[in-house]
Parts: C-alpha cells; sequence; structure tokens
C-alpha cells in the first residue's frame, strides 16, 4: 500500500519530487541571467525595480516574508545592496540563507574596475572600498556572471547540474559574438567619449572603448550642484563633448541646460532590465544603449 501510494504521489503530483528552486535577486538584470541559465527549473524575483537606483532600497518587512522560501540569493556585492539586502536576509529567518552557498555575490568574481587605491571616507561620497559594483552593462561579464550562477545552482541542486551549465556555455558564447557586433556598431559612430550622471556606465565604456570620465554628480551620490553643472560645461567645451547619457533611475531636469548650453545631445536610458516595459533581457538592455548612442552621433 505504502509503494502504491508513493507511486500514486509522484505521477499525481510531480511538483513534490521535481520542485523549483527558488531564487531571489537583488536587481531585474540578475533576476534575467538566473532565468537564462534556470528556465523552467527555477523561480526567480528581484527585489528591487529597473527603475528604483539599487543604493536606496527599503528593507521592507513584505520582502523579509519573500525571502523566506528562498533557496538562493544573488547581489552584484562590493555594497551595493548591503545597506538593505543584509537586514533582509537576517530579517527572513531563512535558515538555509545562513550558508555561504546560498547567498552569491558576484561582483568580486567579475575583475572589478575602480577598486580604490587610498582610503576611503564619507567625504568622497558614496564610493565602494571594493570597486565599482555596476558590471550589469558589459556583456563579457554578463556571460561570466552567467557561468558563477550555473555553478552555484548546480551545487544546491546537483540532479540539474549539467543542464545548468550547458545554458550558461551557450548563453556565454551568444554574449561574446554579440559584443563583437555592438563593439563595431558604436565604433562607426565616432563617439569616443560620453558624459554620464552616475559611474554606472564604467564598465559599459571599458567594454567598448569608450571614455566616461566626466560625471554630473559632483559625488557619487550626491546630486548635482550648480557650480559642478558649471563645471561639467566648461569641461564638454573645451573637449568638445556633446553626447550625454542619464541613467533613467535619476532625474534628467537638467538635460535642456546641458541642451541649452553646449548644444548636448541627451539621452534618458535604462540601466537594468525592466528599467523600460519592453527590455525584459539583458541583450535587449544593452541594445537600447547601443541604439541610443548611434541615435546621438
Amino acid at each position: 500500500m505504502k509503494i502504491f501510494i508513493s507511486a500514486f504521489m509522484i505521477f499525481s503530483f510531480p511538483w513534490i519530487v521535481f520542485a523549483k528552486l527558488q531564487v531571489a535577486t537583488s536587481t531585474p538584470d540578475l533576476a534575467a541571467i538566473v532565468k537564462k541559465v534556470g528556465q523552467d527549473h527555477v523561480d526567480v524575483f528581484s527585489i528591487a525595480k529597473g527603475t528604483q537606483d539599487p543604493h536606496q532600497i527599503e528593507a521592507k518587512p513584505s520582502f523579509m516574508i519573500k525571502l523566506r522560501r528562498v533557496d538562493l540569493v544573488v547581489e552584484h556585492g562590493l555594497d551595493l545592496e548591503s545597506a538593505w539586502m543584509n537586514p533582509l536576509i537576517q530579517g527572513s529567518r531563512n535558515l538555509k540563507l545562513a550558508s555561504q552557498k546560498a547567498v552569491l555575490e558576484l561582483a568580486a568574481e567579475l575583475v572589478p574596475l575602480e577598486v580604490p587605491k587610498e582610503n576611503l571616507t564619507r567625504a568622497q561620497g558614496d564610493v565602494h572600498p571594493g570597486g565599482n559594483p555596476h558590471f550589469q552593462l558589459d556583456p563579457i561579464r554578463i556571460g561570466q556572471a552567467s557561468l558563477l550562477i550555473a555553478k552555484r545552482l548546480g551545487e544546491i541542486d546537483p540532479s540539474q547540474k549539467e543542464f545548468y551549465l550547458k545554458n550558461a556555455e551557450s548563453f556565454n558564447q551568444h554574449l561574446h559574438e554579440k559584443a563583437n557586433l555592438w563593439k563595431e556598431r558604436l565604433q562607426k559612430t565616432g563617439i569616443t567619449e560620453v558624459v554620464t550622471y552616475h559611474k554606472t556606465f564604467v564598465y559599459f565604456c571599458e567594454r567598448f572603448q569608450i571614455q566616461c570620465l566626466v560625471q554630473l554628480e559632483p559625488k557619487p551620490g550626491i546630486p548635482p550642484t550648480a557650480n559642478h553643472l558649471l563645471s561639467v560645461i566648461d569641461q564638454m567645451k573645451k573637449r568638445k563633448l556633446h553626447v550625454v547619457l542619464i541613467e533613467n533611475i535619476y532625474s534628467d531636469s537638467i538635460k535642456s541646460k546641458l541642451e541649452q548650453a553646449v548644444s548636448a545631445k541627451v539621452a534618458h536610458v535604462p540601466v537594468y532590465v525592466e528599467g523600460e516595459p519592453e527590455i525584459t533581457t539583458n541583450e535587449q538592455l544593452i541594445e537600447r544603449l547601443v541604439s541610443a548612442i548611434e541615435s546621438l552621433k
């Protein structure tokens, strides 16, 4: 009778045996990578929205409740989310998340850029001591991140280890091919330097050999001041810069000032998956940025 009941349960309720992994990510771009790697074997949700600044997420009790059932949390890391993710994990009372295997921080494993060489103080703004965490706009690092995610999913769910790895390897190869095409298109624009609001584009610019040395923020995390904006305008005139990318997690209220002062061409663009309704994948996000720059040449 017990054998009959067990067989009945397996065939009638297959999710009992083949339950999906439950994954939470800090941002939608990471959720998109998890979906690409895990496909039908994972359920994934992002805490932050694609239109939100991940530095400024509120640690809501509702997020703690959602984290109670997850098997894995995936973050950018390098202290991008620590102010709110750590309290959420602790407040979830999910004993699985006490294991190092259940929390994956990616950026530190992807050769971080802008790692400070000196001791930091708050006077320098929101500078991350481990380096810049915004790797999500670099297709090569996205591919590398998919391999790290596949490895961790395989450790938690060994029965699907090869499935996850195969998906990640395919995704990684595809992004390498796309990166070459995107680079060719950007080179044809003749644009070699852009002004940005925050240092969100550092990895994108490095990958595609575009300089992004001038930011509208006087210091990371500090909104533009009148004096700093005058300084930026002066630099743009001297260096003959005319392309400005403003992340749509920030206001573009200074767009008209830049257009009037230096005839700047300004694009208000998403920097996370779901930053615009039609952007649901990492590839679509980078395509959106490449197309935006092409339109500003």
